[in-house]
């Protein structure tokens, strides 16, 4: 027995051994290889091939295979019935192939019933897909999560894919570039490790665990960058999701091309009862487009939306707003239900073109062979009230209402529907009656019913298995004007058209336009035709006559051309609402369809058209004339126009082209706005190519140096590409700017040579005193582009050793110079670089660099760093400050888009110092700092020292925001101080504490309030500057630049306080003024103010010294310029008070003359001036009264000098004289250096005369002879 145990022992060892052996002989040899392969492949089930050409390595790995081709056939379904392979009409065929895989496997966990590849690798791999035989089913869930069923637990640590097609039935799905990362699974589990897929529907990246078994527990993340056209930004999108059944949350943000945020947020209750989830939707999209998303063409305009949605189950409360240019539809609370094969709506309710459309109905999508009566039924009703359209100008609109309803089966159903169409008054009737199934309509009815007449069609409408169509049309006074604004009228006729959409063959399509007439746009019409279209070919004819306009037109376009139109005449205004003009004559082109020959005699006068209310077209004058055969005897076709506006304006017009088109020669001559452009050349057809040469070509800008054309240019064209040879342009300002093209292939190769800094002089912007910019330096231009779509590729680069901007050619220094000036920038399809360097003002320097794509959604990266020493540069901008110093750092960075850029970085002047001649201050110690935010905007904050070494002056703070978001204007700045000095003048000192808030933004009025106290001021009256209006009479008939509106409009709300140290002198005024007024300004509106103004103090009128008892300037929401007088000036004599009171306004002054006793109006004038009654003045006191009674008659000096310039005197009123002091008189300049004044004295008897020529230089003559005396003087002046 032991024996016998130890000798089964011994077999069961060598079995085991014998096992080992023969797996390792399976694993690690080429033999047992091919064995394990034979093996597959014979168990494969039928119908199901897997061949390769070549392995290569052991079964343990790594193996690799070579031209694998797997083909998998099945059949679908039968219901739950599975079919199988080949017991169906149709088999659903997979086809997978691969040039190369590689995997690397370990073998001890398949102990473990799991697959574990260390390494996978699969390399030009196609997999093409059988259709789908599973009917569309709206989405369940938690239904529509997918299930991970792998028959083995499966790792893969290292995936590789390199090239991998996927194709529905030959049809492409997604062509994967590369695939790179990891993945673990197992039954009812995945985790994905960091799965990056290139491919031509994107780049994408999934990071994150699965778990279906796991109550569907998930934490993924996911991004995405999909492709778009080159110019246009690439979408972006990052999904994140994590939860699992009883919550999940999903986001998704992005940029698509303009923001995206979207939320979805899913709660289940009652697990166990799998009762129906709520759900929570946000999603909010500023430019959405979806033609980038798809994958096919951008929309030009992209959409904004905004959705809000509620539910539980396939039930939800909607509410949105959908915006497409000028089009907004916003979904008004509604319900909706999408469950069980059914979409309900309960109600929709949409609000468009200023009217509301409401959808009430169900359409169940179900198989109708169930027992549910209601399966596979639509019922639908769609009642629109209120919508609207046209009312443009002066066209009414048309306001619509309509109720549809569609019902039945999508094999047996119908549409029913009434609508009316009020316009002016009238109203329009539409009934619709049409039957239908899945493949085609029956209209029965379609009429239109106006108060003109009506409109029928009848016929048939086809969509399957080909689009078709077999229509009739009566109209009998139909007013198209319903439907289109700009065309009413009431129109007859009989219009039919039978087609089809062929496959292939394209389109072939016959229309009939039989005995049109009736009235259109208040125009007879008159008209018949026919057109037959068979794929590419085209014949028929028109006659339509419209108004005072007849066109003919009759031909055959197919592999040869025979087309005429005639125009006896056309008016456009006819046939286009807003245009105007005539064209006459005939136009013909016979030939092949491929080389014409050319015939035109048409004429054309005071045309005009728009394509948009921006975009406007006209032209005076122009005609064709001529005969220009494609080859053979030679011809010649003119052109002529004047007053041509298309964009660029052009007085004249003259293009020849003489000889044949094969061989022709062009002379061109164009003069305008632009200047003058004279070319000629000639051109050739070799083959199919088209080749030429440029002889000559002269640009004469208005502005700026004119170009010639050095030598000829050869140039060809092959109807794909065009060539130009090396073509250079000499400027009259020196330099030359050399092109190479070959388009689109090499691009086009641009150099330019020492282009003088003066050719851009003329674009520059006009200098405040209308002096010409005085400009240094030479630059010198590389580049190289190449179209790519919507966008560039290439390089550009501008260089220039030096340069510099005087102010007049005697100026010693630059106010601004430059070194080393560096600009490059690079294009490519998707993104744009650029850097700039420059040494600037000597020790400065300038470096920025930019990157950002080519349309607004882009997104923007860049920085650029400053610093300056010298800042002359600061008197280009206000001519008020000299010598101006300090230090410019800083470094700004950009972010954001180009739609909306934000800005980082700060910005930093220090050491700031100027002078102000002008009003008399040294500005010192300034320092102001700009810091940016994260939000896009920046802070501004600073500090200012005014003074001439006087430390008392406070400092002015400075305070601000810049940014450009739509909530805020881009500047505000708050400007405040305590005492600070504002001017140091002799004329005016003067010290104020601002609190003033300034607000700026484009096209906007600028914004100035607070309050601007002013504790102390000295001013000196007789010094104050003044100024002279423009005469009434003058009329600007010629501006110097039309262009210029002035300044940017104001508006003013400042309060301003005056303190008890505000002192006046001059013009006989000692005192003080002081009180409050608030300004108020508006743009086109007067000034006005509210307020009052006291003044205090001794005046000296009348040769006398008054005391203000009384002075008020007051102000009651009136013109600031016309304050309301209330002024008392007293003198004393004795017992008697003599006093003047002004009141009324200042534009009509009220002058009394009083005393106390009270006497006659000259006695009280007597106690003025004398001091005494009039009774005991002398004979020449008596001659200065009455000088004083003239100036009283006169209304004072302010009413004289209002008198003097309506005779035209250059002065009238109170004057000084230096033989008579002061003196009542009036003065008129007869000539530019000559001045005639003449004067009585206010204070005693005598009368000058006054006479002023101006010598130059600064140098005048004065000379006054006086009843008294005579004086002569030799005055030099010199302004700073």
């Amino acid at each position: 027995m032991r024996w016998l145990a130890i000798r089964s022992g011994l077999v069961f060892a060598a079995m085991v051994l014998l096992l080992l052996a023969l797996v390792y002989w399976l694993v690690s040899t080429i033999g047992g290889r091919d064995l394990l392969l034979a093996q597959v492949k014979s168990r494969l089930p039928y119908g199901t091939e897997l061949s390769w050409s070549k392995v290569e390595g052991p079964v343990r790995g790594p193996m690799v295979l070579h031209d694998v081709r797997f083909i998998s056939r099945g059949c679908p379904a039968d219901g739950e019935t599975p079919v199988a392979y080949p017991n169906c009409k149709h088999p659903r065929t997979t086809t997978f192939t691969a040039r190369r895989i590689a995997i690397n496997p370990a073998l001890q966990p398949l102990l473990g019933k799991r697959l574990q590849l260390n390494a996978m690798a699969l390399s030009d791999a196609s997999l093409d897909l059988p259709d789908s035989d599973k009917p569309f089913e709206l989405p369940r869930w938690p239904d529509l999560l997918p299930q991970i069923a792998p028959p083995l637990a499966l790792r893969a640590g290292d995936i590789r894919v390199d090239r991998l097609k996927i194709s529905r039935q030959g049809e492409p799905l997604i062509d994967l570039h590369s695939v790179r990362g990891g993945l673990d699974a197992g039954n009812g589990w995945v985790r994905v490790e960091r799965f990056d897929i290139d491919s031509d529907r994107g780049r994408f990246s999934v990071h994150g665990d699965y778990a279906p078994r796991d109550n569907y527990r998930t934490d993924l993340v996911a991004t995405a960058v999909l492709p778009a056209p080159a110019g246009r930004t690439r979408p972006r999108l990052g999904l994140v999701a994590r939860g699992n059944l009883a919550k999940m949350d999903i986001g998704l943000g992005g940029a698509v091309p303009g923001p995206l945020r979207a939320t979805l947020s899913i709660e289940t209750r009652a697990l166990e009862e799998r009762s129906a989830p709520r759900w929570q939707l946000r999603a909010d999209a500023r430019a959405l487009d979806p033609g980038l998303l798809a994958g096919g063409e951008p929309l030009e305009a992209p959409l904004a939306a905004t959705l809000s949605v509620d539910g539980v189950g396939g039930a939800m409360d909607v509410q949105g707003e959908l915006t497409r240019g000028d089009l907004t539809a916003r979904i008004q609370p509604s319900k909706l239900r999408l469950e069980d094969q059914v979409v309900e709506a309960a109600p929709l309710v949409v609000d468009i073109f200023e009217g509301r459309i409401i959808a009430h109905g169900r359409a169940d999508f179900g198989d109708p062979a169930d027992d549910d009566e209601e399966r596979g039924r639509i019922r639908y009703a769609i009642n629109a009230r209120g919508l609207s359209w046209g009312g443009e100008a002066d066209e009414p609109a048309v306001i619509a209402n309509a109720d549809l309803g569609i019902a039945g089966t999508l094999q047996d159903w119908a549409v029913i529907g009434r609508a009316t169409l009020v316009r002016d008054g009238e109203q329009a009737n539409v009934r619709l009656d049409g039957r239908g199934d899945s493949e085609r309509m029956r209209l029965h009815t379609l009429e239109i019913e106006m108060p003109t007449g009506t409109l029928d069609v009848g016929g048939e409408v086809a969509w399957a298995p080909t689009v078709g169509w077999d229509l009739e049309t009566t109209l009998a006074g139909f007013d198209p004007g319903y439907f289109l604004p700009d065309w009413p009228g009431a129109v007859d006729g009989r219009i039919s058209s039978t087609g089809e959409l062929r496959d292939p063959g394209g389109l072939a399509a016959h229309v009939e336009i039989e005995s049109l007439g009736g009235r259109l746009r208040d125009r007879a019409l008159d008209g018949h035709g026919q057109i037959r279209i068979d794929g590419d070919a085209y014949e028929g004819d028109i006659t339509l006559a419209l108004g005072a306009s007849r066109v003919e037109a009759s031909g055959r376009i197919a592999d040869s051309l025979d087309v005429e139109a005639r125009f006896e005449p056309l008016r456009l205004v006819d046939v286009l609402p807003d245009a105007a003009g005539t064209l006459q004559g005939t136009v013909s082109l016979q030939g092949r369809r491929d080389a014409p020959d050319v015939a035109a005699d048409l004429t054309g006068s005071g045309l005009s058209w728009s394509r948009s209310n921006t975009d406007r077209y006209s032209v005076d004058t122009v005609s064709l004339r001529g005969l220009l055969p494609w080859r053979g005897r030679n011809g010649e076709l003119a052109l002529r126009a004047t007053g041509v506006q298309a964009g660029t304006a052009l007085d004249t017009l003259s293009v020849d082209a003489r000889g044949t088109v094969e061989s022709l020669q062009l002379d061109v001559d164009a003069q305008g706005d632009i200047g003058r452009l004279v070319l000629a050349g000639q051109v050739e057809q070799r083959g199919n190519a088209w080749q030429g040469q440029l002889a000559t070509l002269q640009l004469a800008p208005v502005r700026g140096a004119s170009w010639a054309l050095q030598q000829p240019a050869a140039f060809r064209w092959d109807g794909s590409n065009s060539r130009l040879e090396r073509s250079c342009l000499a400027s009259s300002g020196g330099g030359t700017l050399c092109i190479d093209a070959d388009w689109p292939r090499r691009g086009l190769d641009v150099d330019g040579r020492a282009l003088p800094l003066t050719l851009v002089e003329p674009w520059m912007p006009a200098r405040g005193d209308g002096r010409p910019w005085l400009l240094r330096g030479e630059i010198a231009i590389d580049a190289q582009l190449q179209p790519a779509g919507n966008a560039w590729r290439g390089d550009v680069r501008v260089a220039s050793a030096g340069g510099g901007v005087k102010f007049s050619e005697r100026s010693r220094e630059e106010i601004f110079d430059y070194k080393d000036l560096l600009l490059q920038a690079r294009f490519h399809p998707q993104r744009i670089e650029a850097t700039l360097g420059a040494t600037l003002i000597g020790d400065g320097h300038l470096d920025a660099r930019l990157t950002t794509g080519w349309d607004d959604y882009s997104p923007l990266e860049g920085e650029a760093s400053i610093n300056l020493h010298e800042l002359v540069w600061l008197e280009l901008f206000s001519p008020d400050i000299v010598e101006p110093k300090g230090t410019l750092n800083g470094r700004i960075t950009l972010s954001g888009t180009r739609a909306e850029p934000r800005l980082g970085g700060q910005m930093q002047l220090s050491d700031f110092s100027t002078d102000m001649p002008a009003l008399g201050l040294h500005l010192h110690d300034g320092n102001v700092r700009l810091l940016a935010r994260s939000d896009g905007s920046a802070s501004i904050q600073g500090e200012l020292y005014s003074g001439n070494g006087d430390d008392s002056s406070g400092p002015l703070n400075i305070d601000g925001e810049l940014g450009w978001s739509d909530d805020g204007p881009p500047l505000q700045l708050h400007v405040h101080g305590k005492d600070v000095l504002v001017s140091d003048t002799r004329d005016l000192r003067a010290v104020a504490s601002p609190d003033v808030r300034v607000r700026i933004a484009a096209g906007e009025p600028i914004t100035v309030t607070g309050t601007v106290t002013v504790p102390s001021a000295a001013i000196d009256l007789e010094r104050l500057e003044g100024g002279v209006s423009v005469s009434d009479d003058v009329v600007v008939l010629d501006p110097a630049d039309p262009e210029d509106r002035g300044a940017a409009p104001l508006d003013l709300d400042l309060a301003i306080a005056l303190g008890d140290d505000v002192r006046l002198n001059g013009f006989g005024l000692r005192g003080s003024l002081g009180g409050q007024m608030r300004v108020r300004a508006r743009p086109g509106r007067e000034m006005t103010a509210r307020g009052t103004l006291n003044v205090a103090g001794r005046y000296k009128a009348y040769g006398q010294d008054l005391t203000i008892r009384r002075g008020e300037l007051g102000w009651s929401n009136s013109p600031v310029s016309d304050p309301i007088l209330d002024i008392r000036a007293i003198r004393e004599i004795g017992n008697v008070t003599a006093g003047v009171d002004i009141g009324g306004r200042v534009s009509a002054p009220e002058v009394r003359v009083w005393s106390d006793p009270a006497t006659t109006q000259s006695d009280a004038l007597a106690y003025l001036t004398l001091g005494r009654p009039l009774s005991s003045a002398t004979s020449a006191e008596s001659d200065q009264l009455t000088a004083a009674n003239a100036a009283l008659a006169a209304g004072g000096s302010v009413l004289a000098s209002q008198i003097g310039s309506k005779i035209g005197l250059d002065e009238a009123g109170a004057m000084q004289s230096r033989t008579l002091g002061s003196v009542f008189g009036v003065g008129k300049r007869l000539s530019p250096r000559l001045y005639v004044g003449y004067g009585v004295s206010m204070v005693g008897a005598g009368t000058v005369l006054t006479l002023k020529y101006l010598l130059g230089l600064g140098f005048d003559v004065e000379v006054e002879s006086g009843s008294h005396e005579s004086r002569a003087s030799l005055n030099w002046r010199k302004e700073k």
